[in-house]
């Protein structure tokens, strides 16, 4: 290979051409790597796709394309280096937004300009730049890269078509923000590196992975050694790398800014004036004058700015009223000019957005035109419509694609309140957070439900249904928060008013959260009592099924509570089959939790493990993280009665009850009804078991796990045990029955309550209980709690000398 630039007053031009040196079997590449002297980061995957692209036996035409400053030239640099070696007759790189090109060509000078660039000349017989340009390809193996800069791509379809059939092999690649338009062309989009979650953020290690932060330590360290990423610095590198939107170009001029000034006088810095976008002004991310689109396209970008993260097409159709084709058709249009990115979503569909950058800019401009408020005002009544819409399909077969839809609107959905409560429109608010009310509940969001409900009550409710709606959610929420003396207010209010207007179903309601209230007080007579009026008040040839199922569900909650296993039993087991009818396999899951721990007191473990594995399984699947911290706690007992006579599963356990608190305290806490799961009792077996430095450790342990890391612990399988316990393991002796008794006891239980516990006589738990006690040599209750409760590590053989 010979390879040289040319680099003048006509531009840049870099050259690869293969050369046969005199007895070589093979031509050898010799060039300038134009970005030698940097790594590259994250764009490892998207150079595998082009050079496998670029590698068609036929050549084709790929179009590089994405917003300025995400990083195509380096990228398309990087493939030119690497693979114009391939090609038989080698390549040519040019940057065209250095060319002088002339305007008095149909093509805008292109043809001319790449000829000259290829140092091209007419001979005698004269001809074209296209002529010059099918002469010289014809019959060639070559690779043409053609970087458009900021300059629109006008003439190179002209161009390809005209000499492409010359070429044996031709691959054309383009770079820049628009795609060409025309048939074969092969897009490409590059997207931002990834930028921090909160997940990302939480944990240092994990930070250090993500490709817009591994950028900007690597080009900050360049110009500052001593620089790392630190505890104390993590949360505010990650804001950095998110306010930049990962585009490469902006991090790197960010590291150079942080050779002298700190991560969080930077991050200040742009976000008090985000238009400094670390120095890079016009370099990165034109206005949207200078994308090149229609103004009626223009106008639709501006106002699409209104969405907070992602948008679809029914979306922006619906908030300003557009016909959905002519919608999409507009949509297409911006992202081939690349004004907006597209992600991929499981189903299929596409979703929209708009680069940090770029929304400001829109937004400034609604608000210098006075056209902020009334998007603001369409965005918001958009959303109010649509979550009232879909919250009906949380009940039923479709309540997977609405969770995920709310997913999508959640932070809309926020900016649509915070637009009202600046209004002042207390009863927009309190239509918007009821609607939102039950997805907060669900993700652990519990804070923001009673924020916004709190916020819509203060602000002032007058229509009375929409009041009493927003009393009775916010009483649901504090119950949830734990904060029964704050939620009895609002929820008296609302059996008052419910039951002089005689509606019955806000009636029923309002109770079963009465009934949950005195649950949480652990006033299990009158739990029950409110319970029961329920169910005698719902017709049961009517509809009402839904409330009739979760009504069963908590009054077996508190029949269980109450001792009445039986009973407790037949409620759940009805409440079940009620929401599996109605396909609601959320609430379906949520009672099988408790029939699961149900069926563990019975002593049906095996049965009860799977019931407890695929309900917690399923909610985890849909998002319900408060119920995920119950299964923890609920599979962290069933283990502990199952499998407890190995040290591994007792730190197991620790580990689950850990992580089932941690995430108790950040999402809300549904424990109230199951009280045995996380009793001080349970947690006492695991630590006097463990003993106390190894419990605390686990448990801390547990407290760090993510809730996909704690469910996947909850259901590993549990591994066989290496050896069976030898004879002189006395707690190993028992029967699994007498193991339960045993166990039982150390929970203070009498011989009735174990008896009521396990479904059994009175009668035959005392005789479980003297077998217990002759065979591990112990005369009371509290010498065989302390034998079961004794540490795995400690050893048994003075027990056996003793008997």
């Amino acid at each position: 290979m010979r390879a040289h630039s040319n680099e003048g007053t006509k531009g840049t031009i870099r050259i690869v051409e293969t050369v046969r040196r005199p007895g070589a079997d093979a031509p050898t590449t010799h060039q300038r790597a134009r970005y030698a002297l940097t790594s590259r980061v994250g764009r490892d995957t998207e150079l595998a796709d082009l050079k496998a692209r670029a590698a068609a036996p036929n050549g084709q035409i790929l179009t590089l394309t994405g917003p300025v400053g995400v990083g195509k030239s380096r990228l398309a640099s990087a493939l030119f280096e690497q693979i114009c070696g391939d090609f038989a007759d080698g390549g040519r790189y040019v940057e065209l937004d250095t060319l002088s090109l002339e305007d008095t060509d149909a093509d805008g000078g292109l043809a001319r300009a790449v000829a000259q660039a290829l140092e091209l000349t007419p001979g005698a017989a004269g001809g074209t730049p296209l002529d010059l340009l099918r002469e010289y390809l014809g019959g060639r193996d070559f690779l043409l890269v053609l970087d458009c800069g900021n300059r629109p791509p006008h003439g190179i379809a002209e161009l390809w078509e005209a000499v492409a059939a010359a070429a044996r092999r031709l691959c054309l690649l383009t770079v820049g923000t628009r795609v060409l338009g025309m048939y074969g062309e092969h897009r490409v989009p590059l997207f931002p590196l990834a930028v921090p979650t909160p997940h990302d953020t939480a944990d240092l290690g994990r930070l250090g992975q993500v490709d817009s932060v591994r950028l900007l330590v690597d080009r900050t360290k360049a110009v500052r050694p001593g620089f790392r990423l630190t505890q104390e610095n993590r949360e505010t590198v990650a804001k950095l790398c998110q306010m930049l939107d990962g585009l490469p170009l902006s991090i790197e001029l960010a590291a150079s800014r942080l050779k002298v000034s700190s991560p969080r006088a930077l991050l200040d810095e742009l976000s008090t004036d985000p238009e400094t976008d670390s120095g890079a002004g016009a370099e990165v991310g034109a206005g949207v004058d200078a994308l090149g689109l229609p103004s009626s396209a223009v106008e639709l970008l501006v106002r699409l700015a209104v969405f907070t993260e992602s948008f679809g097409v029914a979306e922006a159709a619906g908030v300003f009223e557009l016909p959905l084709d002519a919608t999409r058709q507009a949509l297409e249009e911006m992202v081939d000019h690349s004004a907006l990115l597209t992600e991929e979503q499981r189903d299929g569909s596409i979703r929209f957005w708009m680069l940090r950058r770029s929304r400001a800019q829109a937004l400034e401009h609604l608000r210098r035109q006075d056209a902020l408020g009334p998007v603001r005002a369409d965005h918001a009544v958009f959303f109010i419509r649509q979550l009232h819409t879909i919250r009906r399909q949380l009940e039923g077969p479709r309540q997977t694609a609405a969770l995920e839809q709310f997913g999508h609107w959640h932070q809309d959905v926020l900016a649509a309140l915070e637009f009202l409560v600046e209004e002042g429109n207390g009863e927009a608010v309190a239509t918007l957070a009821t609607a939102a009310q039950p997805y907060w509940l669900l993700r652990g969001e519990v804070e923001s439900a009673t924020h916004w409900l709190s916020e819509a009550l203060r602000l002032g409710v007058e229509r009375v249904r929409v009041r009493l709606a927003t009393l009775e959610a916010l009483g649901e929420a504090l119950l949830l928060d734990h904060d029964p003396a704050g939620a009895r207010p609002w929820l008296d209010e609302a059996l008052t008013a419910y039951t002089e207007l005689a509606d019955g179903p806000g009636i029923a309601t309002v109770r079963r959260h009465l009934a949950r209230l005195a649950q949480l007080e652990r006033d299990l007579p009158a739990a029950e009592n409110l319970l029961t009026l329920v169910l005698a008040d719902l017709d049961p040839r009517g509809g009402g099924q839904w409330c009739r199922g979760a009504v069963l569900a908590r009054l077996a909650e508190v029949r269980r509570d109450r001792g009445d296993a039986a009973s407790a039993s037949r409620h759940v087991t009805e409440a079940v089959r009620l929401f599996e009818r109605m396909e609601d396999t959320r609430s379906a899951a949520r009672a099988k939790l408790t029939l699961a721990g149900l069926l563990g007191t019975q002593g049906d473990y095996e049965r009860a493990e799977q019931l407890a594995c695929r309900a917690l399984l399923l909610l985890h699947d849909r998002g319900d993280l408060p119920e995920v911290a119950r299964g923890l706690a609920v599979l962290a007992e069933l283990l502990t009665h199952k499998y407890g006579r190995t040290a591994a599963v007792w730190e197991r356990a620790a580990r689950l009850l850990g992580a089932s608190d941690a995430l108790r305290r950040r999402v809300g806490d549904t424990l109230a009804g199951q009280p045995e799961a996380v009793s001080r009792t349970l947690l006492g077996q695991v630590s006097e078991r463990m003993g106390r430095s190894a419990f605390d450790t686990a448990w801390q342990e547990g407290g760090r796990c993510t809730p996909d890391e704690a469910v996947a612990l909850a259901l590993a399988l549990i591994e066989p045990a290496e050896h069976q316990p030898r004879p002189t393991d006395l707690v190993g002796s028992l029967t699994r029955r007498e193991h339960e008794v045993a166990m039982l006891v150390t929970e203070g239980l009498t011989n009735r309550e174990v008896a009521r516990r396990l479904g059994i006589a009175e009668w035959t738990a005392v005789n479980h209980m003297r077998k217990v006690m002759q065979k591990l040599g112990c005369t009371s209750r509290v010498q065989v709690a302390g034998r079961m409760l004794r540490p795995l590590d400690t050893a048994a053989p003075a027990a056996a000398a003793g008997r």
